[in-house]
């Protein structure tokens, strides 16, 4: 029997918000798979779809490689972020567009709604208020990040919390390839989950098991993607690309022509897997900038990558032609324990050896190893509050890196890239 589904991505309330190839990609998946057994399906993304925007918004503003801000306009910071001096937004559309798009809609018999980070739970529960208002009492469903770390959030609100990975039969096809279509660039993922087991990151918890996707079917898709939109824009979701040297993105840049995508990695690459055959690869082929996971110089993990790995990729990676500027490092700061000197030194490290260091502020992510250590030393209560889980709450949450210390290592980092410029 034919059901009727409604898959909604939601608006977001933050801070700061910008599209760095984000895209529902398991929602896409799912939306797919429904179709193809005969559902009838109605996507409706409130954060980046066309219909989205209003006159008191400021419209989205694109840069280079398709990265782009979202239609935005200030809201009232919730009480407790109040102490915080910078302005709070809804990124996408207003109360009155959610409603008046969903009246639209012919009732359904189930919704499903995705989730992204913790800290924008409020916009979830917002939603799934919007369509209660509208269908009455319907069976919604919702999954994604925030149902699998923190699912008592949202079960008090009547609805059915997926708290893991949506499972698709293998002998049905799920690759979301049809709402690709209406995106600016490729989202590819080549590699699930992550041998690594970093006590700040959750990959291990979304994905317990290492697998290997169907690289020739996704080369494939690749190519059909590029045919039909005329974009070229590839964007690897990986938590772990390099592994095994590798060898499965070589085996999927081989499958390509090297003159005609640019490929993307907004996600933290292991230096230990970078090789000079590696490097070959990513001269060949168009890497506009790297993205590195390096978090601190100074040894604080078990298996994390050492200074003179650094040291010896940005080597390599200058002989095959890579400038300072395309070789990110990221770092991270407000870990527990961690010093301002600390950070201080990486940052020089970083520069001085020739790459750009990238400061992320830590965000503590539940069912994690640090969750539990920021707490103890944290000076707000982010487990019955998640909106200070928000990575631009950071400063306000540490005992060491106050806001007065964040502004003096952006200035540092400004110096540094004026410098290169």
């Amino acid at each position: 029997m034919t059901k009727k589904l409604l898959f909604i991505n939601p608006f977001v309330e933050d801070f700061t918000a910008y599209n760095l190839w984000a895209a529902p990609l398991g929602l896409f998946r799912i939306m797919e798979y429904h179709e193809n057994i005969g559902d009838d399906v109605t996507y409706l993304d409130f954060l980046d779809g066309n219909f989205v925007g209003d006159d008191a918004a400021t419209p989205p503003v694109y840069r280079s490689w398709e990265r782009h801000s979202y239609w935005k306009r200030e809201i009232e910071k919730p009480e407790c972020l109040k102490m915080i001096p910078r302005k709070y937004y809804r990124f996408g559309a207003n109360d009155d567009t959610v409603r008046k798009t969903l009246s639209e809609v012919e009732k359904p018999d189930k919704v499903y709604i995705s989730t992204g980070m913790t800290y924008w739970y409020r916009s979830v529960l917002k939603i799934i208020d919007f369509v209660r208002e509208i269908f009455g009492d319907i069976e919604i469903n919702v999954g994604g990040i925030s149902a699998i770390l923190m699912p008592e959030i949202f079960e008090g609100k009547n609805v059915t919390v997926n708290t893991g990975k949506a499972q698709i039969p293998e002998n049905i096809t799920g690759t979301g390839m049809k709402y690709l279509k209406n995106l600016h660039f490729f989202p590819a993922n080549l590699i699930e989950g992550c041998p690594n087991r970093c006590p700040y990151c959750s990959s291990v918890i979304f994905n317990p098991k290492v697998s290997y996707k169907d690289i020739p079917t996704l080369a494939k898709n690749l190519e059909k993607w590029h045919a039909e939109t005329g974009f070229c824009d590839v964007a690897f979701y990986d938590d772990a690309l390099m592994l095994r040297n590798g060898e499965m993105l070589r085996d999927f840049l081989d499958r390509l022509p090297s003159d005609v995508y640019r490929f993307h990695t907004p996600n933290g690459l292991h230096l230990r897997e970078i090789d000079d055959d590696l490097c070959k690869y990513l001269e060949k082929y168009s890497f506009p900038q790297l993205r590195f996971g390096f978090e601190t110089a100074f040894s604080r993990y078990e298996d994390k990558t050492s200074l003179n790995q650094l040291k010896s990729v940005v080597k390599l990676l200058k002989e095959h032609g890579f400038t300072n500027e395309r070789i990110g490092v990221y770092l991270l700061c407000g870990l527990p324990g961690q010093t301002v000197e600390e950070v201080e030194k990486t940052i020089e490290i970083v520069a001085e050896i020739g790459a750009r260091p990238y400061l992320n502020e830590y965000s503590p992510v539940p069912k994690t190893k640090l969750f539990e250590e920021h707490f103890k030393e944290s000076k707000l209560d982010f487990k019955s509050e998640p909106l200070y889980q928000n990575n631009s709450v950071s400063a306000w949450r540490s005992p060491v890196f106050t806001p007065v210390v964040v502004k003096k290592l952006k200035e540092q980092l400004y110096r540094i890239y004026s410098a290169s410029m």
